[in-house]
C-alpha cells in the first residue's frame, strides 16, 4: 500500500512538472467561439516583443466585423471575452468587449461607413449624446469615458518647465535638451550640465536607447569628444577619437550600441562604439553604407543630403502620407494623413493605428502638427506638439511635460527610454 502511494505521489508530482513546463513554454493560442450574435476569433501571443501577452480579438457580425489587441493578463485562459455589448448610431456600430471578471480594458469603439474604427473620446459631441444611454449601462462593469481624457494638474519646476506627475508612467524615463544640457524627468527631475555656456543649435546630436550622444560644443572649429549621458541616472561619460571631426557632420542614426556618423568635409564615416567606447573610421566616400534594418550601399550624395538611418518598415498606402510599422508578431502600424488647417496655418497630421495581423481596418487615435519628433516605445507612443510632450496609450493621449523654450527653439528634442 505505501509502495501505492508513493507511486501515485511520484506520478502527480510528474504531472504537475510536466503541466508547469507546458504553461510556462506555451506561445499562446488559437480560438474560435461564439458571443451573442458574435463570432469571435482569438489569438493569444505570449511571445510579445513588449513583454505582456497580447490578445488579438476578430469579432465578426453580420452587418460588419473589427479587430483589436489588447495587452491583459489572463494567465493564458482562452474565451476571455464574455460578452459584447452593441449599439448602432447613425452610420456607425459601436461596441464594447467585456472580459472575463465583468471587466473593461478598452473604449467603446464605432466602425464607421468609410471602414475606420474610431474611439469614444475622439466622437462629436453629437455622437456622444447619442450614446449616452450605451454609455451609463456599461458603468457597471467600471467604465469611465473620463479615464480616456486627460484631467491631470501640472507642476511648475521653473519659469519654462512644468510636469504633470499624474500622466507619468513608471519607469518611462524623458530627457529633454536645454541650453547647456539635459532635463530629465522620471519620478525625480535632475539636470545635467554639458557644456560651459548656452548652446542654441546642436545638430550633432542624437538619443537611442538609454543614451543621449552629443559632440562637444565647448570646441569652436572642430571637435574630438562625444558625450554620452545615460537618461535613467544622469551619469556622463566622455568617448574620445583620435581625429579631428567637422561641425559640418550628421548623426546618421543608432544601430544597436553604435552610432553612425557622416563628416561631410573630410567625406568620412564615422562609427562611435558605446559598449567599446572608441571612435573610428568605418567608410570613406567610395564605400558608404546605410542601414535600414540591413545594411545598403548609400551614395555619397546622400550622405551630404543628410539620409538617416532608419529602423522602421515603412510603407504609405493610399491616401496615407507616412506609414510606420513596429514588430513583426506583435505591436502596431500607424499612419498618417496631411490635412490642411485654416488659411496661412499649415497642415497637421492625422494619426491612425492598425494591427500589424490587419493592417486595413485602421483606429483614429490623435492629431499632431508634426511626425518628425514622434518616439515609438513598446506600445507608446511619445510626440511634440506645441511647447508639450505628450504620450498615446490605450487610455487616450496625455501631456507629461511643458517646456515654452520648444516654442522659441525648435532645435531642441526629446528622447524616451522604457526601462
Amino acid at each position: 500500500m505505501k509502495f501505492l502511494f508513493r507511486t501515485l505521489g511520484i506520478l502527480l508530482a510528474i504531472l504537475i512538472v510536466l503541466k508547469l513546463v507546458i504553461f510556462l513554454f506555451d506561445n499562446g493560442h488559437k480560438v474560435s467561439y461564439s458571443v451573442g450574435n458574435f463570432k469571435i476569433e482569438e489569438e493569444l501571443k505570449t511571445n510579445s516583443l513588449y513583454g505582456t501577452d497580447d490578445y488579438y480579438f476578430n469579432v465578426k457580425h453580420e452587418k460588419f466585423k473589427m479587430n483589436f489587441q489588447v495587452p491583459i493578463n489572463y494567465n493564458k485562459a482562452d474565451k476571455v471575452i464574455t460578452a459584447i455589448k452593441y449599439k448602432k448610431v447613425g452610420n456607425m456600430n459601436c461596441i464594447m468587449p467585456i472580459f472575463k471578471g465583468g471587466k473593461t480594458y478598452t473604449d467603446i469603439m464605432c466602425l464607421g461607413n468609410k471602414g475606420e474604427i474610431n474611439l469614444y473620446h475622439n466622437l462629436g459631441e453629437n455622437v456622444k449624446k447619442s450614446l449616452s444611454d450605451f454609455v451609463s449601462s456599461l458603468s457597471k462593469f467600471g467604465y469611465n469615458p473620463e479615464d480616456y481624457v486627460d484631467n491631470a494638474e501640472g507642476k511648475k519646476l521653473s519659469n519654462t518647465q512644468i510636469i504633470y506627475e499624474d500622466n507619468m508612467v513608471e519607469n518611462h524615463y524623458i530627457a529633454v535638451e536645454n541650453y547647456k544640457g539635459l532635463s530629465l524627468f522620471s519620478n525625480k527631475e535632475a539636470s545635467v550640465k554639458i557644456f560651459n555656456n548656452d548652446i542654441y543649435k546642436k545638430p550633432i546630436k542624437i538619443f537611442g536607447d538609454k543614451y543621449y550622444v552629443v559632440a562637444d560644443y565647448n570646441e569652436e572649429y572642430s571637435f574630438k569628444n562625444f558625450y554620452i549621458v545615460n537618461i535613467i541616472n544622469g551619469n556622463v561619460k566622455e568617448i574620445r577619437s583620435y581625429n579631428d571631426i567637422s561641425f559640418d557632420s550628421i548623426m546618421q542614426g543608432f544601430v544597436k550600441d553604435d552610432v553612425y556618423l557622416f563628416d561631410k568635409d573630410a567625406e568620412t564615416q564615422y562609427k562611435v562604439s558605446l559598449k567599446h567606447e572608441s571612435v573610428e573610421k568605418v567608410a570613406d566616400k567610395n564605400n558608404l553604407k546605410y542601414y535600414n534594418g540591413k545594411w545598403e550601399n548609400m551614395t555619397l550624395n546622400e550622405a551630404i543630403d543628410g539620409k538617416k538611418f532608419d529602423n522602421y518598415y515603412v510603407k504609405s498606402p493610399k491616401d496615407y502620407d507616412d506609414a510606420v510599422c513596429l514588430g513583426k508578431d506583435t505591436g502596431y502600424c500607424y499612419f498618417y494623413k496631411k490635412q490642411p488647417l485654416a488659411e496661412g496655418e499649415g497642415d497637421e497630421f492625422l494619426v491612425y493605428r492598425a494591427d500589424v495581423q490587419n493592417t486595413k481596418l485602421k483606429t483614429y487615435i490623435f492629431k499632431t502638427p508634426s511626425v518628425d519628433s514622434i518616439i515609438y516605445l513598446n506600445n507608446y507612443i511619445y510626440f511634440k506638439d506645441g511647447d508639450s510632450i505628450y504620450y498615446y496609450y490605450n487610455n487616450g493621449v496625455k501631456k507629461v511635460i511643458t517646456n515654452s523654450e520648444f516654442e522659441f527653439n525648435d532645435d531642441l528634442e526629446f528622447g524616451v527610454y522604457i526601462k
